[in-house]
């Protein structure tokens, strides 16, 4: 080759560039025939799931959740309590078929009532053997506790006596006690609920307990992992080789759903280890459609994901170094940890507090607290197809502001990357 062509040939400008040199901080621009962008987001989507399933860390992080799972199954088997026993001195023991019978069909707590030694009445009480002691006859009764009355012993113990001073005055005056009963009994007020639960107090707080820390867990732990990648392939400059294959959405894009089938995938397990362990145990009554709460679960876990992830994402391509990363990510770890607290805190005080229902509502409060009220089984179909309809649209619009924030920060190395530059138009 002659002097003159090569000089014609080193004089030739870079594709893209005018004739001048690259911009600081930007990477050869992409062939867009090279790979199509489904492709593109397909291998780094693949590249992802390949990197992080086949690491030691996800299977000990899952055998340790499971376990964790096991032994607060455990734990809620070994807590639940017995019946509370009352004491029942010589003279009130003729009472306890009419105690019995009240307590039964008069409140979800349960009594035993159990005959006594009066004169160590005391002693029972203190060493906690029983709860309360009941001396005296239907004529006059005395309820001893060691410090405050139980509101719910108190009424079975009055409707007791009631009922028998009742029966007596009834078989003074010649009239069938159980005809009278029955009578009675017929023209009884009839309840009618309008959101029936089968589960008790404690059981209900392990779901909302169980449901919007695993979901908190995984929005932390995978949301942390894609940012902590991001800065790391900022560090070692693979992302300049990336990019200059493919554009920085795709590459957003892939990791975000390469990292997304991670988590579900262990999701997927931890949540069918719990399913078999509560039905197995019967620790806790799951909702009567196990498979469908599970989907819709994973469905909310997807959205919450790449809501969250995308903010992350967007927010670690600012760093250069990991050491800067806790500063950019925190306002939206503050987005993520407000829903979990909310939900333990509300739902466990009134889960049909109007102010959890429109918060459940509203991204990005709803990915946590809206699949916990599902799982209660609280929420009405119309709320969850409003929430779905607003968390898709606050997706579409914050995906594509964390996808305009990568891609102006991505290349740029050195000091953090100011917000403004980072959201402003090219």
């Amino acid at each position: 080759m002659s002097t003159a062509a090569q000089a014609d040939t080193d004089a030739q400008p870079v594709a893209g560039d005018d004739g001048g040199a690259p911009p600081p901080g930007s990477a050869p621009a992409p062939d867009p025939g090279a790979l199509s962008a489904r492709r593109a987001v397909g291998l780094v989507a693949k590249r992802e799931i390949n990197s992080r399933m086949r690491t030691k860390s996800f299977v000990l992080s899952t055998l340790g959740l499971a376990l964790a799972l096991g032994v607060y199954t455990l734990i809620i088997l070994f807590s639940k309590e017995g019946p509370t026993k009352v004491g029942l001195d010589r003279d009130t023991a003729a009472l306890r078929p009419m105690l019995t019978a009240v307590a039964d069909r008069g409140t979800d707590f349960g009594f035993e009532f159990v005959t006594v030694d009066g004169d160590r009445a005391e002693t029972l009480l203190r060493d906690g053997d029983v709860s309360a002691v009941i001396s005296g006859d239907a004529a006059g009764l005395t309820m001893t506790v060691e410090r405050e009355t139980d509101e719910d012993l108190l009424a079975i113990v009055n409707a007791a006596v009631a009922e028998e001073r009742t029966t007596r005055e009834l078989e003074r005056e010649g009239v069938d006690p159980v005809d009278f009963a029955e009578r009675v009994a017929s023209s009884a007020l009839e309840t009618r609920t309008l959101e029936p639960t089968g589960n008790s107090a404690a059981e209900q707080f392990a779901l909302i307990l169980s449901s919007t820390g695993l979901l908190y867990f995984f929005f932390v732990i995978y949301g942390i992992m894609l940012a902590q990648g991001v800065v790391e392939e900022k560090t070692s400059r693979v992302v300049e080789l990336l990019l200059s294959s493919i554009r920085p959405w795709q590459l957003l894009a892939g990791k975000l759903i390469g990292v997304a089938v991670v988590g579900v995938t262990q999701l997927v397990l931890l949540g069918g280890a719990a399913v078999v362990l509560a039905e197995g145990t019967g620790a806790i009554s799951l909702p009567t459609a196990v498979a469908g709460t599970l989907l819709t679960v994973g469905v909310w876990f997807l959205l919450g994901f790449f809501l969250f992830a995308a903010m992350l994402a967007a927010a670690a391509a600012r760093v250069s170094r990991q050491e800067d990363l806790q500063a950019v990510v925190q306002p939206v770890m503050v987005l993520i940890t407000t829903p979990f607290v909310l939900g333990i805190a509300l739902l466990s005080k009134n889960a049909h507090d109007p102010v959890i229902e429109w918060l459940s509502l509203l991204p990005p409060l709803s990915p946590i607290l809206m699949p916990a009220r599902m799982v209660l089984g609280i929420a009405p179909a119309w709320q969850v197809a409003v929430s779905l309809v607003l968390a898709v649209a606050a997706l579409a619009g914050l995906t594509r502001i964390a996808g305009r924030m990568y891609a102006n920060s991505v290349l740029r190395s050195g000091s953090r990357v100011p917000l403004a530059d980072s959201l402003r138009l090219r």
